[in-house]
């Protein structure tokens, strides 16, 4: 290629890469078909003249969010990038939040559990679509935690109204939890569940510093129901390591159940740290979830686990 094609392919090259311009107007410009254009586009490219790079936004690794997505066949995955593995909850719930205000509109019928970082995520809904907001499990967690307290939250800065659920989410017994959920309010927020279309979901690992649920059964069921298997839960529905379903709790949730959580067409869990790894896998392999929001390097031993 001698100097005159070089300068022409080099003009192209920059007016189409670098100004913007469309192969039809280029082709006007210089009186030649689009065709021609397009051509020495793709010379330009094969000699090296023009070198393509996609540079992510800092925050997420989308390389391993999109391995991560793949491996666990989700919806979508995204992985937050943390200093560490330690402190993560407010990077994961800015990113809950932006995510929610991306993909929940008016229309929609937005679910919330309870946990701290959900808590966090509250905090940034700010220009949240102005959607009803369902509490979809009972209380757990300090106060400020609690579920009760991030659907409030979020019907603060979007000021959707708000269907709560005023009781445990785990009661002491069968016969306590039949008597709950026939109160006519506690009914009513349930049926909600049943519409919602997005659902906003924390990940606990079977420790009393990791889940909240623990705390409302005791130390001693803690362990037996760990040596049961049980490795994590979400909204008090517990799944061993490889993801299946324990229903030890199962009778005295008052929550939306399992068949209305996996009815939800999209199901966000959230969750990172060091010790929610186990977790973290065995709610993805249970099939509850269609996305998941955790830092870089949870996601990371996910993928080096195999």
């Amino acid at each position: 290629m001698g100097p005159e094609e070089l300068a022409e392919l080099v003009a192209i090259a920059r007016r189409h890469h670098v100004d913007g311009v469309s192969r039809v107007d280029i082709a006007r410009e210089r009186g030649l078909s689009r065709f021609k254009v397009g051509r020495v586009l793709q010379a330009a490219r094969a000699m090296g003249v023009v070198h393509v790079e996609v540079r992510a936004p800092a925050g997420i690794d989308y390389e391993v969010s999109e391995r991560l997505r793949l491996r666990y066949g989700l919806r979508r995955a995204l992985a937050v990038q943390t200093a560490d593995g330690v402190g993560v909850r407010e990077a994961l719930g800015q990113v809950a939040a932006e995510l929610l205000r991306e993909v929940v509109g008016a229309e929609d019928l937005l679910g919330v559990d309870c946990g701290r970082t959900l808590r966090r995520m509250a905090v940034h809904l700010a220009g949240l679509a102005p959607c009803d907001v369902v509490q979809i499990t009972g209380m757990g967690g300090a106060v400020g935690d609690t579920g009760s307290d991030v659907a409030r939250a979020v019907s603060e800065h979007n000021g959707g109204r708000v269907h709560p659920l005023f009781a445990p989410m785990v009661v002491p017994d069968a016969r306590t939890a039949r008597a709950l959920l026939s109160a006519g309010a506690i009914r009513s927020t349930l049926a909600a569940c049943s519409r919602v279309t997005t659902a906003v979901v924390a990940i606990g690992g079977w420790t009393p510093e990791l889940s909240q649920v623990p705390a409302l059964i005791g130390p001693e069921e803690t362990r037996r129901l760990a040596a049961a298997g049980v490795v994590g839960e979400t909204g008090g529905l517990l799944v061993d390591g490889e993801g299946r379903r324990i229903r030890a709790l199962d009778e005295r949730r008052v929550a939306l159940t399992e068949e209305q959580l996996r009815a939800v067409p999209d199901v966000v869990g959230v969750a990172g740290g060091r010790g929610k790894t186990r977790a973290v896998h065995a709610l993805l392999r249970s099939g509850m979830l269609s996305s998941v929001i955790t830092d870089v390097h949870l996601a990371r031993r996910l993928l080096a686990a195999g």
